[in-house]
């Protein structure tokens, strides 16, 4: 249980800043918004698809729908937030290149990825690259 609310609090972690990147997006922001949109698209589906086959205790069956409905809300707040700080927040600054960062390193160095054969692990690994090119690809052609 705890793994599916670590992973809800990384997606919508991640949808936050995807909000405020694409808020204060400037001459690429049509193609960015396009990215985004399959990219949070099967973001949802990957979520909604683990929250649909964990097995809930029975006091807790609203949670799986508490969780979709923060995945919900979490980029059209974050891009409302974004439009208000627009001027001030840098996506390319130190930080937001940290904390993005941190994020993929969680992934890559949870105690299951460590625990993992090599042949998840690399799997994995292999994934979030095939992922990374797609969305570069994506970009290229958006």
């Amino acid at each position: 249980m705890t793994a599916i609310f670590i992973l809800e609090f990384g997606v919508v972690f991640h949808s936050i800043f995807i909000g405020l990147t694409l808020a204060v997006a400037g001459e690429e922001f049509n193609t960015l918004y396009v990215v985004l949109v399959f990219h949070q698209t099967f973001e949802g589906l990957g979520l909604g698809s683990r929250l649909a086959v964990t097995p809930w205790p029975k006091d807790k069956l609203w949670t799986p729908y508490l969780l979709g409905f923060a995945y919900a809300l979490s980029t059209p707040i974050a891009l409302a937030v974004g439009l208000g700080v627009r001027t001030t927040y840098a996506p390319g600054s130190q930080t937001a290149l940290i904390v993005n960062g941190l994020m993929a390193h969680e992934f890559m160095f949870s105690p299951t990825m460590r625990r993992a054969k090599i042949r998840v692990v690399l799997s994995a690994f292999g994934m979030m690259c095939l992922g990374a090119g797609l969305m570069a690809l994506l970009g290229k052609w958006a």
